[in-house]
């Protein structure tokens, strides 16, 4: 069902705080594809009757997410998920729905912070870039007055 697809994938670094082993990366086409499934499962909850196979269903495929996460994302992050996601007890249709909801906007407020922070990477460089490299002054160089 979320099977990997080939192509170019850049894989990028988790954050400093998440990585918990070497080479721990996360996959961003692989949890735009989990987060797509999730999205999809919230919204044919919300128009679907509460029949036992239809929630039983849902369960598996809330199960199949949650498994799917595990290996998608470095142990700190998904502990982090695991936390702010309680387990479901009696399986109904309006805890799974929930349940969903809230894998769907965790996994949504992970997007905007690497999105954030590849914004403030690329703000630093470009600050980089655009400052001028020392040079050196000899002691009868009159100092820089342009700005002043």
């Amino acid at each position: 069902m979320l099977e990997p697809q080939a192509g170019p994938a850049d894989p990028i670094p988790a954050p400093a705080d998440a990585v918990s082993a070497p080479g721990n990366v996360l996959d961003p086409q692989r949890l735009l594809r989990i987060a797509g499934v999730t999205r999809e499962v919230l919204e044919e909850a919300r128009r679907i009757r509460p029949e036992a196979g239809a929630v039983d269903h849902l369960r598996r495929v809330h199960e199949q997410i949650c498994d799917e996460l595990r290996e998608a994302l470095p142990q700190p992050l998904f502990t982090e998920l695991d936390k702010l996601t309680p387990e479901i007890k009696d399986g109904t249709l309006e805890e799974l729905a929930l349940a969903h909801a809230e894998i769907l906007g965790w996994l949504e407020g992970l997007f905007q912070g690497t999105q954030l922070a590849l914004q403030v990477q690329a703000a630093q460089a470009l600050d980089r870039v655009r400052r001028p490299l020392p040079g050196p002054r000899s002691e009868q160089d009159p100092p820089d007055s342009r700005y002043l």
